[in-house]
């Protein structure tokens, strides 16, 4: 098999250009290509619309918070059983930190969700005046409770339905 020489040649300038470029991250890489959305602390990225239609919980945590901490195994149970779901558990850091802080914070406090790197501008931010907040978000975006203090896997799967219940009472099909 005999290579052509100018397809050999340009290959070989091609690899060259490449390796002078700085990589895009996939999330900047989503972004150009997608529009805005969110980022997460894992280094994944989503779409303005990916949670669209499906119940949210949002657990606003920080590292001086001990409840914070206290609740982490139930929410990382609570992630686990409801995997397959149309419900995600998220984690937000109150203090906004760095995504190299919130990457080793994460892994000190053994979160096992997602983490959102900064509070997606389709969600109503809540007014935080303590933590742990655990705030319920419904398919449409409304927030439809803020929780106080620590969750654990029956309260959160109490307070999910009684949210359903109403969301649904408020927007019949």
């Amino acid at each position: 098999m005999r290579i052509n020489p100018i397809k050999l040649c340009l290959l070989a300038m091609s690899v060259l250009m490449l390796a002078g470029c700085k990589p895009m991250s996939e999330a900047s890489w989503y972004r150009q290509l997608f529009g805005q959305g969110t980022a997460l602390v894992d280094g994944g990225f989503t779409p303005s619309d990916h949670w669209q239609g499906q119940w949210r919980i949002v657990n606003i945590w920080a590292e001086w918070c001990k409840p914070c901490w206290q609740e982490i195994p139930e929410l990382n149970e609570f992630n686990t059983s409801h995997s397959n779901s149309n419900i995600k558990l998220l984690g937000y850091n109150f203090d906004e930190l760095t995504l190299e802080e919130l990457k080793s914070l994460k892994a000190k406090m053994s979160i096992e969700f997602p983490v959102l790197r900064s509070w997606p501008k389709e969600w109503l931010i809540p007014d935080v005046k303590g933590l742990p907040a655990t705030v319920i978000i419904a398919p449409d975006n409304t927030s439809i409770k803020l929780l106080w203090g620590p969750q654990t896997v029956a309260k959160l799967t109490r307070e999910i339905d009684a949210a359903k219940a109403q969301y649904n009472e408020q927007n019949p099909k």
